[in-house]
């Protein structure tokens, strides 16, 4: 009996909001989110104390607070500006910042830039640890370092839910840290007042304020696509970049300038006491308030961040030297493993280590300014946005292992760097001729991207379209020929992948077992003839369709008689799977006009007990994902590496959804509609199907006259085990039946 999909609005189990992608591609059945969502994430990113300290060092060389605020804004513009076109990367590839490298480096290759990424990440992890742990000890009992164990367990917890909800918490957390800013910097302008340095401005002291506020935004740079690979891939460039811009520039600003300001006004610049002091102009008490709300919140929060991403760095270096499962597991061991690394740091040195951060912090952003400069220009100019991305993925793939062009510009870059470097324990040659002037970010910016740019002159995209085409039917998705489109109902949107073929031939309609999704079918459409079109639907409930509306093979089967009207296919060729094959059944019964003939495949027939088994319970106990990968990996019983594929195939739905999918789909019962057939039909089962047995599948057939082809060795599921084999079969039975 189908049900209606008021269940869903059941509580849902906490595993169901654990985030289940790791390095791998987001395909467009998960994307979601706006672009304007990366303004307030990036706009609290920066809302840190950390961005006070950099307004500092104006000041501390010497500049006014006047020239000291503009050099900081155009060093943050500049900076922020690089950042934000790295973001662009996001919703176009569907993949993490770092693991996009290996098209510039190699699969291999790829994990030089990756290891000075995850060096960026413990290392700002370490210092989150030790200045939360110092504030919260500011108001509580205990040893800082004891608080600091906290702020690591909170963060691995924001880091482990994932994405969604690192976006929602730095989204709402502007709402508490933003106004306390605000009152800080309304007393600050109060009751402070900038003092002449007694220097005159220059050039050199202007520079390296410009030059530390884009550094510092550049940082960034290493995981801003992390947070934008779930958008869909159809937002545009202005947006994303336009939103991620105005957010991360808009915060730094502000903070930097009232960095600058502190410091121009107090006799010493330490950012805490400083904070602290300026707080109880107001009320005794307030300042310590506004540094335990500005700093712990936004450690744990930032901290979070940070081991994501050394999370998405760690598990996409071990994947490029030896295959690894991208599980749930895999992340969660990866973060918790970041977690207990930046803690143990901490514990080893939180005295030092706060004294070094500035110099750590900037050795790292010299080994990943060469880094940008060639993941940019390979971006925008060489490959512009056109990437298979599978092949990021295979060491024998288009990239290859190592990437010569990109290691070679990204070394010299590095080479060109060093005489311009200045640290609190090396100075470059060039430097004193400078007048003190650190321009190596800039000099690294101009040669790597120069280098890999000269490198790549004669470089033809069109050598790398076959594997980009491959890639795409690989994923199912948006190759040249292949085009998503939605289909509008009174009760939700219902999503399709289609492909236009010769005029004239009926296009095969795809129907795919509940709780999967559209693209279990790439494996077969891509061997089909390239003159055959072909449509496959996400039915209600599942990928990128609606989930309101009622579930069950009578209103699946109405929907795809609403689909096939709307987009003017008069007949089509009905293939259903699993339960997909009841609904083309009941379709071709139903509107048998629209039917040229039918194909089933491991076919659903008869009701079943829903309660048989423990794919039930498992879905309550252990989540949907976990569930249905066990029941996938007991379906594939020829080929057990298929199940990898079905598991990647699944529509991500909660608990309540993915328990009222599967007891309509439970309640299938085509023997009314056999009786009413009247296409030709062929009827497909594997042989060790346990999930629909070969004798169901005969009795079908048996009752409706059709031909019963059953593949030797096969499981439940064909379309996976056994694709080639399965696509010779429609072939021939479309080539019977035109």
């Amino acid at each position: 009996m189908p049900l209606s999909s008021d269940v869903v609005s059941k509580p849902t189990r906490f595993l169901d909001k654990i985030e289940v992608r790791s390095i791998d591609y987001i395909p467009p059945s998960e994307r979601r989110g706006k672009a304007w969502h990366q303004a307030p994430f990036w706009f609290t990113g920066q809302l840190v104390v950390s961005t006070v300290i950099v307004g500092f060092v104006g000041p501390a060389q010497g500049l006014s607070v006047g020239w000291s605020i503009a050099s900081g804004a155009l060093g943050a513009l500049a900076g922020a500006f690089l950042m934000a076109f790295h973001a662009n990367q996001g919703p176009t590839m569907g993949l993490p910042q770092m693991i996009q490298s290996r098209a510039q480096f190699g699969v291999k290759g790829a994990a030089l830039p990756m290891a000075a990424a995850i060096f960026l990440y413990v290392g700002l992890s370490v210092f989150g640890v030790v200045l939360g742990g110092q504030a919260i000890s500011m108001v509580l009992p205990g040893p800082s370092l004891l608080w600091g164990a906290l702020v690591v367990v909170l963060a691995t917890f924001l880091a482990i839910v994932g994405h969604d909800l690192l976006h929602a918490v730095l989204r709402w957390l502007s709402y508490l840290v933003g106004p306390v800013f605000v009152v800080l910097t309304v007393l600050a302008l109060v009751h402070l007042h900038p003092q002449p340095t007694g220097h005159p401005d220059t050039v050199a002291a202007m520079l390296v304020q410009f030059v530390a506020a884009a550094g510092y935004q550049l940082g960034y740079a290493v995981f801003v696509s992390d947070y934008s690979r779930y958008l869909p891939a159809s937002t545009s460039t202005r947006s994303v970049v336009g939103w991620t811009y105005l957010g991360a520039a808009a915060s730094a600003i502000w903070l930097m300038a009232l960095g600058s300001f502190i410091a121009s006004a107090v006799p010493v610049a330490d950012a805490l006491p400083n904070l602290q002091d300026i707080g109880d102009r107001l009320f005794p008490g307030f300042g310590t308030f506004a540094v335990v709300v500005t700093l712990v919140p936004s450690a744990i929060a930032l901290m979070g961040v940070n081991l994501y991403g050394s999370m998405l760095s760690g598990v996409s270096i071990a994947a490029g030297f030896r295959p690894i499962t991208l599980s749930v597991r895999a992340r969660v061991i990866g973060i918790v493993a970041g977690g207990v690394c930046a803690y143990l740091i901490a514990l080893a040195m939180p005295a030092a280590y706060l004294g070094t951060f500035n110099d750590f912090v900037t050795i790292v952003l010299y080994l990943l300014v060469p880094w940008s400069a060639v993941n940019l220009v390979d971006y925008y100019w060489v490959r512009r946005g056109r990437y298979a991305i599978a092949a990021l993925f295979d060491q024998n793939g288009v990239y290859g292992r190592w990437g010569a062009a990109g290691l070679a510009a990204y070394g010299l870059g590095f080479a060109a760097m060093i005489p311009f470097m200045s640290t609190g324990f090396y100075t470059g040659a060039a430097v004193p001729a400078l007048g003190g002037l650190d321009i190596a970010f800039a000099v690294g910016l101009l040669v790597a991207g120069g280098a890999y740019l000269i490198a790549n002159r004669g470089f033809d995209l069109s050598s790398e379209e076959p594997a980009i085409t491959a890639s795409r039917r690989l994923l199912g998705e948006s190759a040249d020929d292949i085009e998503r489109r939605t289909v509008h109902t009174a009760t939700g949107h219902l999503s399709v992948l289609l492909r236009r073929g010769q005029n004239g031939t009926a296009p095969v309609l795809f129907l795919h077992p509940a709780n999967l999704s559209a693209r279990c079918w790439r494996l077969v459409t891509r061997r089909l003839p390239a003159d055959r079109g072909w449509i496959a639907l996400d039915l209600r409930g599942h990928g990128e369709s609606t989930r309101s509306g009622t579930y069950g093979v009578d209103s699946w089967a109405e929907d795809c008689a609403r689909v096939l009207s709307s987009l003017g296919v008069p007949r089509a060729h009905l293939v259903g799977a699993s339960a997909g094959a009841a609904v083309a059944v009941e379709l071709a019964a139903r509107h048998p006009d629209l039917a040229a003939s039918l194909v089933t495949v491991g076919g659903a027939f008869r009701p079943a007990d829903p309660e048989e088994g423990t794919l039930i319970d498992d879905i309550v106990e252990i989540g949907p994902e976990r569930a249905l990968s066990r029941h996938a990996a007991a379906e594939a019983v020829a080929v057990p590496e298929a199940a990898d594929e079905a598991i990647a195939d699944l529509s991500r739905n909660d608990a309540a959804t993915t328990i009222a999918i599967w007891r309509a789909a439970a309640a299938t019962d085509t023997e009314r509609a056999e009786a009413r057939l009247r296409c030709p039909a062929l009827v497909v089962v594997g042989e060790l199907d346990g999930t629909c047995p070969p004798a169901e599948s005969a009795g079908f057939a048996e009752a409706t006259g059709a031909r019963l082809e059953i593949l030797p060795r096969v499981g439940h599921l064909p379309m996976y085990e056994a694709p080639q084999d399965l696509t010779a079969l429609l072939t021939e039975h479309l080539r019977r039946h035109p």
